[in-house]
C-alpha cells in the first residue's frame, strides 16, 4: 500500500524532518497530525525557503512558520547534472546524488508557532510538514525551488528552467541560489548608529 506522505524520496526527506530516524521515541502527536495534513486542515504558503501555514483543528486555528536550509552549492551542481533534460527531479536523480555520496534532503533552519506547546515539533508544526511532504510527493521541484530560495509552487515554462532551476541558474543570480533573494534578518553590526535616526528624504 502507498503511504500517503513520503511516497517519492523527494517527500520521504520531509516526512523524516517529522519523524527523525535517531528519534529515541515517537513523537505522540504524530498521528493527530497526519490526520490534520490528511483531511485538508492544513493551508500552505510558500516564498521562497519559508513556508507559512495556516493549521486549522476543530474551532482552533493555529499558524506554524517553518524555514527550509538552503542546499550546499556542490549538491546544487550535481543536481544540474543529474536533472539534465527531466522537468521534474524523480527518484533516480535523488538516488544518482546519494550515489555521489551527496545529500540532497531537506533540512529546517527554523520552525515555529503561534500555539502554546512548549516543544519546536508541536502538532502544528507536525501537520504543516506532512502537508509539505504531500505536496513535494507530487511535484519534487517545489522543495528544491525551496532549496534554491526561489517560488518552487510556480514552475511555469519549461519545467525546471521556468524557476532558473535548469540551465545555467539552479537558483537565481548565485551559484547556490541563496542571492536570489534579499537576506530575512539584518546584522545589528551591518548597521551605522551614527545616522541612525537621521531623516532621510
Amino acid at each position: 500500500m502507498t503511504p500517503q506522505f513520503g511516497f517519492t524520496a523527494w517527500g520521504a526527506d520531509i516526512v523524516r524532518l517529522a519523524e527523525p530516524v535517531m528519534a529515541s521515541t515517537p513523537n505522540t502527536s504524530a498521528p493527530r497530525a497526519r490526520s490534520i495534513a490528511r483531511n485538508g486542515g492544513v493551508t500552505l504558503e510558500i516564498d521562497g525557503r519559508c513556508v507559512t501555514a495556516r493549521i486549522h483543528r476543530g474551532g482552533q486555528a493555529s499558524i506554524a512558520h517553518l524555514e527550509i536550509a538552503a542546499m550546499e552549492p556542490p549538491v546544487m551542481a550535481a543536481l544540474r547534472e543529474e536533472i539534465g533534460s527531466r522537468t521534474e527531479p524523480d527518484d533516480a536523480v535523488h538516488a544518482a546524488l546519494r550515489a555521489r555520496g551527496l545529500q540532497p534532503a531537506a533540512a529546517l533552519d527554523a520552525a515555529d508557532c503561534s500555539c502554546r506547546a512548549r516543544t519546536t515539533m508541536c502538532v502544528h508544526v507536525l501537520a504543516a510538514l506532512y502537508a509539505l511532504a504531500e505536496r513535494v510527493d507530487h511535484s519534487p521541484a517545489t522543495v528544491l525551488g525551496m532549496q534554491a530560495g526561489v517560488d518552487g509552487t510556480g514552475l511555469g515554462g519549461s519545467g525546471l528552467d521556468g524557476t532558473g532551476l535548469g540551465g545555467s541558474g539552479l537558483g537565481g543570480t548565485g551559484e547556490d541560489g541563496a542571492n536570489s533573494r534579499p537576506p530575512r534578518w539584518t546584522p545589528t553590526a551591518a548597521l551605522d548608529v551614527r545616522d541612525y535616526f537621521a531623516v532621510r528624504g
